[in-house]
């Protein structure tokens, strides 16, 4: 049975798609509709797969629908650049590019039509509403602003046409997974389109007592002032209930030490709850028929609530090392806010200078990103006290009895109140010096302010940066459908905190280096890329050696590797993307490792990134006596990779298949299935330590009907 809270919820979900069901039903034959024919995505600039000195991938809204993947994290598996990181129990998206994966204590950044929308702690992130996912590699902040040098994530949305149509889904699965969404674009007068795009689900874990549930509403207007000027504006509101799970305990490198179905924490804690609502505005205009300009607005509010138990790690409190069955835990509270303000004025087009055609786009962007942070923890007292069981907050993990002991009261670690400042100027040129060479000269200027409210020490820090991001670049193309490219640049980012003695750290910094060619075959349609890259990263926090219980800025690590990308149509209407890295990434210096406090060497690898992954995705598409018909399947292959930093514990590699299908009965009416884990293969997807690897899900089936008016 629904809350009623959620019934009201999902009673304004309802009243919005009503309406704009009813906006559609009008007559609209007497308008003369106005068709928008495509966005210009901020900061990227109009180019070829063949002219842009950089590695791109992309998932489409139909590849997306066709494999049944409703989750970010899930669509960049289908990346094999793009490796799973510490979700935090799986309360939001967590990954890295190319080896490199940010501060792993919050949730991965990702951008939202060109916005910096990822931040802030709104939960795993719902693919309705998302026409495409970019993986946009190698370093971006000459023109994107703060970002790794592995790469960024850009999602653009589903946006309002001038047509009129609507579609609902409903999907049911393995483990009563329950799944309804609906689809509705309306036009509501001869320049003014509205799409409404709706979801509910809920569903059981193969995780002993998890259940999870969620809902959301995107909203979009698109208004066509004249043949020159546009404007469009959304509004994302979305809301989560996820239990916190740290999964199970591999102790000694020992997978079958315990089932994967048991859940190790407190259902009485309930669900860690999200939420998040978020503006984007945005206006285009054609200043003639070479220049455009393109402004913007946005804001975002996140929250997440939380309480948790979980093992341990220290070995001077868990129990379980000694008897192998008694686990200490820890009781923790999280009550996190962030509010997020973004506005950005771009210009671009082409002039003629010197003898060469410049493609250029210069712009300035302001960005203001407020935390406020409230994190508890009750820990146990250490063994050599004698503890009792009650006092370890203690869970047999072979014979487990939920509610057992009273938990402890969660005490103040980190209360805080942290904000950035980010305002920037960038540019970039691209010289076509011959119809075969073109030359990339970008930068980017930032001005970056941070404050920091430690509400528990009662101290107060303020620090601010300048920093210059370039960009250098360079494109070869050997003939029609062949490309050599090379491309340079620099990242950067603030890092959260303070030192010891309540300073700001150091920015983190990188650098990265890519050389690539690319083809494009079958007249265009199959796109081809092979690329070599070499990046450093500096600055990474680390425990202060010095100042125990302090952590500082020095850690350094590099990541280098080859990729080889193949996306697009194959003859006999099959289409293909398929992902290939191998990956070498490592620490640079010795260091302490944060979290666990343990050392780590120089030469060691990166946590979670594995050697060798690859990703393939091939759809079939058939004819059956007049009617549409396509089959697919996909695979992902994931090499060994480090579980725990310090040590010798390493997550054993895997195969997933896929299998999906989908048969159109008539026009308007379709039916999908899809089978994730074919061959239901036990398999990890990720850890901090031993004592917290996560579980892949085993076999799930689906099945979906879709209807089309």
């Amino acid at each position: 049975m629904i809350p009623s809270h959620y019934a009201c919820r999902l009673s304004v979900l309802s009243l919005s798609l009503a309406a704009a069901f009813s906006a559609q039903a009008n007559d609209n034959s007497a308008i003369e509709t106005i068709e928008v024919t495509g966005e210009r995505q901020a900061y990227r600039g109009e180019f070829t797969h063949l002219q842009s000195p950089e590695a791109v991938l992309e998932f489409d809204a139909e590849l997306i629908e066709s494999t049944g993947l409703n989750g970010l994290t899930q669509i960049l598996d289908m990346s094999a650049s793009v490796s799973r990181q510490n979700s935090l129990g799986g309360l939001w998206d967590s990954f890295a590019i190319r080896g490199f994966f940010g501060d792993e204590n919050v949730p991965s950044g990702y951008l939202v039509n060109g916005f910096n929308a990822g931040r802030g702690f709104s939960g795993p992130r719902d693919a309705s509403g998302i026409e495409r996912v970019e993986v946009l590699k190698g370093p971006k902040a000459a023109l994107f602003g703060r970002g790794e040098p592995g790469g960024s994530i850009n999602l653009v949305t589903k946006k309002p046409t001038f047509t009129s149509s609507s579609a609902f889904e409903l999907t049911l699965g393995s483990r009563q997974n329950q799944r309804v969404e609906a689809d509705v674009n309306t036009v509501l007068s001869d320049n003014l389109a509205g799409r409404f795009i709706g979801f509910y689900q809920q569903e059981d874990s193969f995780r002993d007592t998890i259940e999870t549930q969620k809902q959301g509403i995107t909203a979009a207007f698109a208004f066509e002032h004249n043949e020159r000027s546009s404007w469009t504006y959304e509004l994302e509101y979305a809301e989560q209930e996820i239990p916190f799970d740290r999964g199970i305990i591999a102790l000694q490198g020992n997978f079958d030490f315990m089932p994967i179905e048991r859940f190790l924490g407190e259902p009485g804690d309930g669900p860690t709850t999200t939420m998040v609502h978020g503006h984007q505005l945005q206006w285009q205009y054609d200043v003639n028929d070479v220049w455009q300009l393109s402004s913007a607005l946005a804001f975002r509010q996140t929250e997440l609530d939380s309480l948790s138990s979980d093992a341990d790690v220290s070995p001077s409190r868990q129990k379980l090392y000694l008897d192998g069955q008694t686990l200490t835990r820890q009781h923790r509270s999280r009550a996190y806010d962030t509010d997020q303000y973004v506005a950005r004025f771009e210009l671009a087009g082409d002039i003629e200078a010197g003898g060469f055609k410049h493609h250029i786009i210069a712009g300035i962007d302001y960005d203001r990103f407020e935390f406020d942070r409230d994190y508890r923890v009750a820990r146990a007292p250490a063994l050599s006290t004698s503890p009792t069981n009650a006092q370890l907050y203690a869970l047999n993990i072979h014979q487990p009895v939920y509610g057992q002991h009273t938990p402890p009261t969660p005490k103040p670690v980190v209360v805080r109140q942290q904000n950035q400042w980010a305002t920037g100027m960038y540019i970039q040129d691209q010289i076509s010096v011959s119809d075969s060479l073109q030359i990339r000269i970008g930068g980017r200027f930032d001005w970056l302010k941070q404050t920091t409210d430690d509400k528990i020490r009662n101290l107060s820090a303020e620090q601010s940066e300048q920093h210059f991001s370039p960009q250098l670049g360079l494109v070869y193309q050997l003939t029609d459908n062949w490309s050599l490219y090379s491309t340079y640049g620099e990242g950067y980012r603030l890092n959260f905190g303070t030192d010891h003695q309540g300073n700001g750290f150091e920015p983190n910094q990188s650098e990265s280096v890519e050389l690539g060619t690319k083809w494009s075959l079958i007249d265009n349609s199959l796109d081809i890329t092979l690329a070599y890259f070499d990046s450093e990263q500096t600055n990474i926090i680390v425990a202060d050696v010095q100042n125990p219980g302090f952590n500082t800025a020095i850690g350094e690590a590099s990541s280098r590797g080859v990729e080889l990308d193949i996306a697009g149509q194959l003859p006999g209407d099959a289409q293909i993307r398929f992902s290939y890295t191998y990956l070498d990434a490592q620490v640079e210096k010795d260091s302490i490792d944060t979290g666990l406090y343990v050392g780590i060497k120089a030469g060691d690898d990166l946590l979670n990134i594995p050697e060798n992954a690859a990703s393939l995705q091939l759809i079939k598409h058939y004819k059956i006596y007049d009617k549409n018909m396509s089959a697919g399947i996909g695979f992902q292959y994931v090499d060994k990779r480090l579980g725990q930093r310090g040590s010798d514990f390493y997550l054993p590699s895997y195969v997933v298949f896929n299998l999906f299908a989908e048969y159109e009965v008539n026009e308007r009416w379709a039916i999908k299935a899809q089978v994730h884990n074919a061959f239901d293969r036990k398999h990890y997807t990720n850890s901090y330590t031993q004592m917290w690897v996560q579980p892949g899900e085993p076999r799930k089936i689906q099945l979906s009907t879709s209807y089309n008016f």
